[in-house]
């Protein structure tokens, strides 16, 4: 992390604790990003995510275009935790959706392939939950 990295919390009402806990951490590595390729750091309680990405942020919609995930590789995020994860992310950043336009893979499964466009929608109402995984 750099001093110059730019932080937006992100809170959400648990249904354990006492009150608004600090759950999931976004941070921006401005001094190394140039508009609108935007690296971030997603610093969730199972571990860190980190992105990589064209952001253009519309009125009601965040739309990511060539974007790279790296992170943990002791944690397994999966599709289910991921998708969360955005919802969470949308809410917070009080769009209607965030629409991922994945870059062509490097690694994993199917490596030269373009994954197809992922649309996450906020969700309707606050989703509160005891898990913590991101609902």
């Amino acid at each position: 992390m750099t001093l110059a990295s730019t932080r937006l919390s992100l809170y959400k009402q648990l249904a354990y604790g006492s009150g608004v806990q600090p759950d999931i951490e976004l941070i921006l590595y401005a001094d190394i990003s140039e508009d609108p390729c935007l690296l971030f750091d997603v610093v969730t309680p199972d571990g860190l995510l980190q992105l990589l990405g064209n952001m253009e942020m519309g009125s009601n919609h965040l739309v990511v275009r060539d974007l790279h995930i790296g992170g943990d590789a002791e944690v397994q995020w999966g599709w289910s935790k991921l998708r969360k994860l955005g919802r969470v992310i949308a809410e917070k950043l009080n769009v209607d959706y965030i629409e991922i336009h994945g870059a062509v893979r490097t690694t994993g499964a199917n490596p030269g392939r373009r994954p197809g466009v992922v649309r996450l929608l906020r969700p309707t109402e606050p989703q509160f939950s005891s898990r913590r995984e991101y609902s």
